[in-house]
This record gives C-alpha cells, sequence and structure tokens, in this order.
C-alpha cells in the first residue's frame, strides 16, 4: 500500500463519518434508551440475562439489518457480523464491544437513560456512552463506512456485540464454547493508545456472624454498594440509643470528600453517607462511601459489642482513603502492570449476619494464590469465610508482535499522540484470549465517569474511534 492510496483511504472514511455524524447519534441513541443491566434470567423467553441485555441485543440486531449486515444472533448471548475475505475463512481480525451497562446510580445531571447530546461543551451523555455502547457505534460506523465505500477486505473482520460484560462474561464464555476466536483480537472496552497488559482481577464476598446487640446505643445495619465492580457512591445506617446532636457534631468533625446525612424518625436514625463512584479498576478517582461511614461509625460512642466490634474490625482493614490493600497486606507493585487496587464495595450488615464484597486488581508480579494466602491470614483473624467470583491470572501480551505494532502506528499517524503499550487494572473481554488487547476507547487524559453519574464520551472522540478502528481493519485486512 502506497502512502497516497492509505491517504486516499483515510479522507474518504473521514468524510463518510462526518456526512454521518448526526445518523452516528442517532444510533448510539437507540441503543442508550435501553436499560441493558443484569436483569432475571429466563431461558424459556431466551433471555439469558434479563430483559434488559436481550432487548439491547435485538436493537443492534435491527440496526444491523438497515445496516445491511448480515448477522446472527446466539441465543440473545452474542450477535456477530462478518465483513471481508471467504464465507469459510477464520476471520483475520475480532472486535468485541458490549451493550450491557452497570446500574444507573445516583447523582446524575441528565437522565441515563436518554442520549443528551450536548454540542456547547462537545459530549454525548448518557449510561453506555464511553462502556461500551458509544465505542461499539464507533466501531459499527468503522465497519459500515468500509462496506457502503465499497473497500475491499480479503481478509474477514468480525464484530462481536455481547450483552454480560459488566456480570461475569457469560456471553462470550458461551459463544467461544460454540464458535473458535480469532487469534488477534480488539475491544474498544479500554483506552489507547493500547492495553496489553490487564492486571488479574479477584471478586471476593464475605461472610460472617456477629453478637446482634439490639438494646442500647447500637448500630442496627448497614448497607451499601450496588454491584462489586465499583466504587459505592452511598450507604446507609440505622442506629438507636444516641441522642442525634451527637451524630451531627461527629459529622461536622469529618474531614473527608463525602457527605453525611443524619435524619431522625420513630426513635432511630438513619445516617447516610453520600460519595463518588468509579470504577473498580480505578478506586483513586471515586470516594468511598461506606469506607466512610464506617470511619465516621467508629468515632461515634456506641455501646461494646454487637455490630459497633464488627465495624471497628472492618475499618481497621477497610481505611477509607486507601486504595491499594495496605492493610491486608496486599501491596505490590511492578514496572510492567503498576500497583494493586482494593476496593471495599459491598457491605450488607443485620441481624447478627454479615456480608461484604472487594474488588481487587492485581499485577504481573503476583497470583491469586498469593493473594489468597494473605486472605486467609487477615480475614480469617476476623472470623470470616470468603468466596472469590469470577477470579482471572493476569493477562499480558507482547508489545513488540507486529500485531500491536501495526494498532500503534495507526493511533500515532491518526492523533499525532505517542503510541505506546500500557497496562490496566479493568479486565476485558479478551482477559483470557490468545492476542487479545485493549485499543481504545479512552484518549490520554479523559475521564468519562465511567460507571459514575454523568458518564459521556466527547464527541470528538467518538468520531476519532471510527476513524482509527477502520484503519486497523483496512491494514489488518486489506493488503
Amino acid at each position: 500500500m502506497t502512502n497516497k492510496e492509505l491517504k486516499a483511504f483515510r479522507d474518504s472514511i473521514s468524510d463518510y463519518l462526518e456526512e454521518n455524524k448526526q445518523e452516528m447519534f442517532k444510533t448510539l441513541a437507540r441503543l442508550v434508551e435501553v436499560e441493558s443491566v443484569l436483569g432475571k434470567k429466563d431461558l424459556q423467553s431466551n433471555q439469558p440475562f434479563g430483559e434488559g441485555p436481550a432487548k439491547v441485543l435485538e436493537v443492534a440486531g435491527e440496526i444491523l439489518h438497515d445496516f445491511g449486515f448480515i448477522f446472527q444472533n446466539h441465543e440473545n448471548y452474542m450477535v456477530t457480523f462478518d465483513l471481508g475475505g471467504e464465507q469459510a475463512d477464520k476471520p483475520e481480525l475480532g472486535i468485541i464491544a458490549h451493550l450491557d451497562v452497570v446500574p444507573k446510580g445516583s447523582g446524575w445531571t441528565y437522565e441515563p437513560f436518554r442520549l443528551t447530546v450536548n454540542e456547547q461543551e462537545g459530549r454525548l451523555y448518557g449510561r453506555g456512552t464511553i462502556d461500551d455502547k458509544g465505542p461499539a457505534v464507533a466501531v459499527l460506523y468503522a465497519v459500515k463506512a468500509i462496506k457502503d465505500l465499497g473497500i475491499k477486505l480479503n481478509k474477514k473482520v468480525r464484530v462481536m456485540l455481547g450483552a454480560s460484560e459488566e456480570t461475569g462474561m457469560e456471553d462470550l464464555k458461551y459463544y467461544s464454547n460454540k464458535v473458535e476466536l480469532p487469534d488477534k483480537m480488539l475491544t474498544p472496552d479500554s483506552a489507547f493508545p493500547v492495553i496489553n497488559v490487564e492486571k488479574g482481577v479477584s471478586h471476593i464476598i464475605m461472610v460472617g456472624s456477629y453478637n446482634n446487640k439490639i438494646d442500647g446505643a447500637v448500630i442496627e445495619s448497614i448497607t451499601g454498594g450496588t454491584v462489586i465492580n465499583a466504587v459505592p457512591d452511598r450507604a446507609y445506617a440505622i442506629v438507636k440509643g444516641i441522642d442525634k446532636s451527637v451524630i451531627d457534631r461527629k459529622i461536622s468533625e469529618m474531614q473527608m470528600n463525602v457527605r453525611f446525612i443524619a435524619e431522625e424518625t420513630d426513635g432511630k436514625i438513619k445516617i447516610t453517607s453520600l460519595g463518588k463512584s468509579a470504577h473498580g479498576s480505578l478506586p483513586e478517582l471515586g470516594e468511598n462511601a461506606i469506607t466512610a461511614l464506617l470511619k465516621l461509625l467508629t468515632e461515634i460512642p456506641f455501646d461494646k459489642g454487637g455490630a459497633y466490634d464488627l465495624v471497628c474490625e472492618l475499618e481497621k482493614i477497610f481505611p477509607y482513603g486507601e486504595y491499594y490493600g495496605e492493610a491486608l497486606d496486599l501491596f505490590c507493585e511492578d514496572d510492567i502492570s503498576g500497583k494493586i487496587t482494593e476496593v471495599y464495595s459491598l457491605i450488607d450488615i443485620n441481624g447478627g449476619k454479615y456480608k461484604g464484597g472487594m474488588d481487587i486488581r492485581f499485577p504481573v508480579c503476583t497470583c491469586l494464590k498469593d493473594i489468597y494466602a494473605k486472605l486467609d491470614e487477615r480475614l480469617g483473624s476476623l472470623g470470616q469465610t470468603y468466596v472469590d467470583d469470577d477470579a482471572m491470572e493476569p493477562h499480558y501480551v507482547d508489545g513488540n508482535s507486529d500485531f500491536i505494532q501495526t494498532l500503534l502506528k495507526s493511533y500515532t499517524e491518526l492523533t499525532g499522540l505517542k503510541g505506546e503499550c500500557l497496562a490496566e487494572g479493568g479486565a476485558t473481554y479478551l482477559h483470557n484470549t490468545k492476542m487479545g488487547v485493549g485499543f481504545g476507547a479512552e484518549f490520554p487524559g479523559e475521564n468519562n465517569n465511567m460507571h459514575g453519574a454523568d458518564e459521556h464520551i466527547n464527541i470528538s472522540s467518538f468520531m476519532n474511534i471510527a476513524k482509527i478502528y477502520a484503519d486497523v481493519i483496512f491494514r489488518l485486512c486489506a493488503e
């Protein structure tokens, strides 16, 4: 391919996308409007992840039909389609994105399940705009541009749209048990330039019991968090036997970026902790409402015994403002993948029973066996038992491979930004694949409030994702 041919291709793609910009917004709006959060499994109704995820795949199928693609819906686990090559060819490249989303949470300025186009800010707002409906639409228009412009692909590209990335990735497990995955795979569910290292992931569910003391100045219950892989933005405690003025005074003394509200009803006081949500892999971007609440409760003079003793022990191992697992003796780091992170993300204390949840992202220098050994020691001393849900060891792909160097070349030439391999804590679909890497969608320096309120994508980034993906598809599948 000559430089002239490459420039002609890029110009035609850029012109096409600009002409179809408003159509791209409309397509994204159709997907954002579907509240594709995990629901109740109903295989008789062909809803393995509930009504919302099944509906969003149905809408995706309608969009692909309108685009003129021949697609397959794999029992509402995943929708796939191919472009280029011969029918029997194994795809040279696979691109996978997801259309399920996390719950809306709280604190939104905009309606979460309606696309808001803010031209003044240059942003598109709505749940899924960055994770991962927006990037998915950008990929769809990259492929559609190649098809509509009549550009021949000698090798096949396969696009896969899933429905349970946020809740265990059972969609990809189901699909890959039936269909062989391409060796080279990309997902726009990460960051640019290229994420060739993904930390290991451990989702810990802890259970235990405590003396359910119900008389005196006591903590009756605590609840907080909605999903295990996000910094919780809200938590509640119900307490009694304490004068509200004492609680108000302690609240005024707290030096935190978290807001507390104490409300008295029927002789009991509800304490609400309002923090800031963030993705579990980036806890430093959030404010943990649960750990802040635990800290506040330890400062209030409750009677010893009961839930108060448990709260004091939990606060020691999950201190507010700690992100790297020091109190659990988990801290480690390396040059390839950085520091371990840990988020105490779920809590339920009531009636003598305790349940908690924790998200751990660990670097290449350690492994699940070492993590478990530390947890056995620290949690065991509190009388807690735990199970690990969806654990994964770290994932690494050689950054010097021709595949990754091609990605970096397209990224650098189209953006003028430095192309390099990076590591991240977020686990994507491609964590255990042969040569799967994260390629977008967030650009360096962006904070799109992923998993938080007012999630958004920059319009310029939305368009650039499509251009970059079209470029990579052309380089890998047309030559």
